[in-house]
Order: C-alpha cells, then structure tokens, then sequence
C-alpha cells in the first residue's frame, strides 16, 4: 500500500510537465469567424509555434506573421507575460505584456536606441529623435533644410532630425567630404569627426560649426594643426617627399629607351632621364644615339594624379657607321628637349604610373674616328618620336 502511494504521488507530480500539449496552429478566418486551427497559410495568417491548451496557444512560443514575429509567453491565444516582438525593420518591444498589450515595455530602433517606454500599460515618453535624410540648398533666394536635394550639389544630413533641421547624431555630407558626429540646428555642434575626400581629418569637438577642441589630420594620420577652445595654436606643415622611376623601351630594326629617376617634393619632381636609339637605314647606315636630359615636372592630385613635365638635353653622344665604308662618325653635340605626361593612381603611399614621352633631338658635327684624315658629315642627325612609358613611385 505504502508503495502505491509513492507512485501515485510520483503520476501526480509529473503529468503537468508531460502533459503539456505543443504543435502549430493558424489565427484565422473560416465560416465568418476568427479562431485558431491546425493549417494554415504561412504568408497571409498568424502561426504560432509552441505550447498549446484547449486548441489555443497558452504558455511559450513563438507568434510571427510576414511582418514580425513574438517569442515569449502566451494565454488563451493573446500575448501575454515576458516576451519579445521583432519588427522586421529590425525594431523591438521587449518586456512584460498583458492581454496582447504593452504593460511594463520598452521599444528600441535597429540600433539598441530606446524609442518608447509603457509602465503599467501607461505610455510614458517617447525617448528617440525623428529621424530622415534632409538637403541644405538655396531656395527663392534663401538657404535651408529641404526634404529633398541633388546628392552631387547639395550638403546631404542623414540621422536625427528635430523641428525640420538636424538635430542629434548623423552625417553630413558633400562631394568635398563628410562630417559623422553630434549636430544642433543644422551645424556640427559636440563631438564628431570631418574627413576629406583626401583622407585628411579634423576630430575633436565643434561649436556652432566651427573647431574647439580638434586636432586636424593628413591621409597618413600626422598632426597638421590644433584648436583648443576654439583658438588655432599650432600648425604643423606636412611636406610630401617620393621618389618615381620611369621606363620605356620598344624594339625591332628601330629601338629606343628610356630611363628616368625622380624625386618629389610636395608637387614639384626633378628628374635625370637617358635616353639612347638604335636604327638601321637603307644603305645600311647604324645610327646609335644617346643623350642625358633634366626633368620638371608638376603634379595634381591624391589618389588618381595627373604629371606633366619637360626635359632639357645637357648631353650625350652619337655614332653614324657607314654601311659601305664602315667609316664611324662620331659627335657630342647634342641638343634638344622632352615633354611628358602621366597618369597615375595612388594606393598608400605607393604610384603606378602610365604616359607617354615626346623627346626631339638634334646632332651635329659628326667627325670621322677611324681614318687617317678627318671627315666631317654636314647635315645634322634629328631625332623626333613618341614613346609609351611605365612607372612606378613612392610617396613619405
């Protein structure tokens, strides 16, 4: 008998926690009324996934529709109890729910922010900021936050947004760079963070959009200048130092080369380029010419950058080999002059580089070498070509 009693005891203790009914169940429409039942559409009704009693959902589980979904406790078909309801936005309402009602929640945006609160079914406040996209642009001769804007030519604000202007925390941007940070009434205002398209940055604390408390940074991340309370007291100058090597060459019965080391600084690069040529005439002629030239050149740009420059001829040699007499004429009167251009795009620091390089020449005074009287050749030798170069450079 005493045995009996303990399992009894032991049935009665542990049917509610087998007992306890779970499946799928539909919130429809079928002969004029509403109710829950076993199938369903997925994309048009109510399905809850979770404990059921009595044919209704009651205690956990899951309720989602097409456009969010509940986890959390259920009763007689209603939320009800601790739970959480997704939006699909992203958007939440967590906490304690009575008869399908807010009664201690708090709704949060996509970010974790706080939008709203209910304490005891009571709504309390609304805590977050409107947010939007708004446009600073001219309009019947005045400036001001419109709704609506041209990307490319307007100041563009997205984030938070209080009596039609920004307000809070967003990011304003132009073509010339962008501002993420604190705003107030349409300036930056508080702590934030300017980049330029070139890299370069001012970060700190702004004050009806101007500089308090920043430091401003180059694309390398050295300090180029500093306010403190809105007084500019430093400014450090950042020079641009690099070096760029330059090659071309083509082949066949007529050869070129070409060679250049160059240094930078800031905009500004001086160069040393040899350059030499090979060809064979008709009559069997070799022509070897060589020749040195000094480089300018001027630079535009960050990361996609235009060069162009000129050379000056200050020497070189050439070698005229008759092809019937093998007599050689040779000279070191050179003159003439380069011109160049370069494309290039910048990647850290580093420069690859393509162009082309127009070089004109003139030799003169060719003398025989190898015969007992001396022979000169009066007609000059011109050179005039354009060639495809390459480089590469570096930038400190």
């Amino acid at each position: 008998m005493k045995h009996l009693l303990i399992l009894l005891s032991l049935l009665i203790l542990t049917f509610p926690l087998v007992a306890q009914e779970t499946g799928v169940l539909y919130f429809k429409k079928v002969n004029g009324k509403f109710g829950w039942f076993e199938s369903g559409n997925d994309k048009k009704h109510w399905k809850y996934i979770g404990e059921i009693k009595k044919g209704k959902p009651n205690g956990t589980g899951v309720l989602s529709h097409t456009f969010g979904k509940y986890s959390g406790e259920v009763n007689n078909g209603i939320v009800h109890g601790q739970g959480t309801y997704t939006y699909k936005s992203g958007r939440k309402r967590v906490g304690e729910f009575r008869k399908g009602k807010p009664w201690n929640v708090k709704s949060y945006d996509k970010n974790g922010k706080i939008e709203t609160e209910w304490v005891k079914g009571i709504k309390l406040k609304k805590v977050a900021q409107e947010t939007g996209v708004l446009y600073f642009k001219k309009v019947n001769g005045k400036y001001g936050w419109f709704e609506n804007g041209n990307d490319k030519k307007d100041w563009k604000y997205v984030g938070e947004i209080k009596n039609g202007k920004p307000n809070g925390t967003g990011v304003l941007g132009s073509t010339s760079g962008k501002y993420s940070g604190e705003v107030k009434n349409g300036m930056k205002h508080g702590q934030g963070t300017y980049t330029y398209k070139s890299g370069r940055k001012r970060v700190g604390e702004f004050r009806k959009g101007k500089p308090w408390n920043v430091k401003n940074y180059d694309k390398n991340g050295k300090i180029e200048a500093e306010w403190v309370k809105g007084i500019k007291l430093t400014e450090y100058k950042s020079y641009k130092i690099g070096v760029r090597v330059i090659l071309g060459n083509t082949s066949g019965k007529t050869s070129t080369s070409n060679s250049s080391l160059s240094l930078i600084w800031e905009n500004y690069g001086l160069g040393f380029n040899q350059m030499s040529f090979k060809t064979t005439s008709s009559k069997n002629n070799v022509y070897e010419m060589k020749n040195s030239s000094l480089d300018l050149s001027y630079t535009i740009g960050e990361d996609w950058i235009l060069t162009a420059g000129a050379g000056y001829v200050y020497g070189g040699n050439g070698v005229i080999t008759s092809g019937s007499t093998a007599i050689k004429y040779e000279t070191e009167s050179v003159s003439g002059f380069g011109l160049f251009g370069l494309l290039g795009m910048v990647w850290e620091g580093l420069e690859g580089l393509i162009g082309v390089r127009y070089y004109s020449t003139n030799y003169t005074d060719f003398n025989s070498t190898n015969t007992s009287e001396v022979f000169s050749l009066g007609k000059p030798y011109p050179i005039s070509d354009a060639q495809l170069i390459f480089g590469l450079g570096y930038s400190f």
